[in-house]
């Protein structure tokens, strides 16, 4: 019994609605021609597209200076992993590189600010973040689209970002570069002070005749040997004069030697770094692979007409099925109340 009460319900919902075609036709109609006519007025916006790459490393030096040459990550040609990307993502989203798109396109007269009203700026990020999707692709690139009333101001905005990325990702690391360059320096200037102290050192040492104590000791010992076999006094006090000479100054020129050795290598080395930094500092090798700058749309993306006007007709008609049903609940007409009369009777007739 419920459910052919269920189904009289629906049939006679289905009655209603089909009893009020007219009505409903026109509702629809005109939600539809209103729709489309206010989607005429609205502002068509267009997108542009541009992808890049991150790379797999960005120290110039490394690539081009590296002696592994079987090391991927050394490769100018490899792409990058998730970190590199991720971190490339992060300057893309970065306050700096919004703040020189602003000044770049004055963004503010672009988006029509009055900079005297409040929160001027809040709705100025607001209107250029919404208006960029920067994001990974599936096959680990970044697409960085941008949507404008102007599809040029689009094309440009979205390839300023492209090279706005080289020029902040330049600055950061040329930064670092010269930090470290001026630490080399100021270690180059420290070691060579102390080179040319021992160096000095090393000078009076050789004033006093010492200049090589393992081979001169070794000499000076087999000329003591040969004047002792042959009984001569005079010339093994003179070599002795010399072996006393060698013992106070040789171990300080063997130590002093060795230091010298020692600073010359740290030289070298903090020489090398100071080149490799000051080949990060003057590098412009781009920081990115460009895949695919953007273009000027001839498409434009925002409004689709056809979708808001089949939303819009679709909408009204469901609103005017309620309100309408609405309404017959509220009156009561005579075919619900007839209804509600009839089955009673058909279940008394069916007990």
């Amino acid at each position: 019994m419920k459910k052919e009460n269920s189904e009289y319900s629906s049939f006679s919902l289905l009655r209603f609605i089909v009893s009020k075609w007219k009505l409903l036709t026109i509702v629809t109609v005109v939600a539809a021609v209103a729709a489309f006519v206010c989607a005429c007025f609205i502002k068509p916006h267009f997108k542009s597209t541009a992808i890049v790459y991150a790379p797999r490393t960005n120290s110039v030096s490394k690539i081009l200076l590296a002696d592994e040459t079987n090391n991927e990550r050394m490769d100018m040609k490899a792409y990058a992993i998730e970190a590199e990307t991720e971190q490339m993502l992060e300057i893309l989203n970065s306050r700096e590189l919004k703040d020189k798109l602003i000044r770049r396109h004055n963004l503010i007269q672009h988006y029509e600010l009055d900079t005297t009203q409040k929160y001027w700026q809040t709705k100025l990020y607001k209107n250029l973040e919404e208006s960029m999707e920067i994001k990974r692709t599936k096959f680990g690139a970044i697409s960085i689209t941008v949507e404008d009333k102007d599809p040029k101001m689009a094309c440009r905005i979205a390839n300023d970002v492209v090279d706005l990325l080289d020029t902040i990702k330049r600055e950061v690391e040329n930064e670092r570069a010269r930090a470290a360059y001026a630490v080399l320096q100021k270690q180059l200037e420290d070691v060579t002070a102390e080179i040319n102290h021992v160096d000095d050192s090393i000078r009076v040492i050789m004033e006093h005749g010492v200049f090589d104590f393992e081979s001169q000791s070794e000499r000076i010992m087999q000329q003591w040997a040969i004047a002792v076999a042959q009984g001569n006094t005079a010339a093994q006090q003179r070599l002795q004069a010399l072996l006393d000479t060698m013992a106070i100054w040789g171990p300080r020129a063997e130590a002093l030697h060795d230091l010298q050795f020692s600073f010359r290598e740290y030289q070298s080395l903090v020489k090398q770094k100071m080149m490799d930094a000051k080949v990060d500092m003057d590098n412009n090798i781009p920081t990115k692979f460009i895949i695919q700058r953007a273009i000027v749309s001839d498409k434009k993306c925002y409004p689709k007409k056809s979708i808001i006007t089949i939303v819009a007709a679709l909408s009204a008609l469901i609103v005017t099925i309620v309100v309408l049903l609405v309404v017959e609940n509220i009156k009561g007409t005579p075919s619900l109340r007839r209804k509600e009369e009839e089955t009673p009777a058909e279940e008394s007739s069916a007990e």
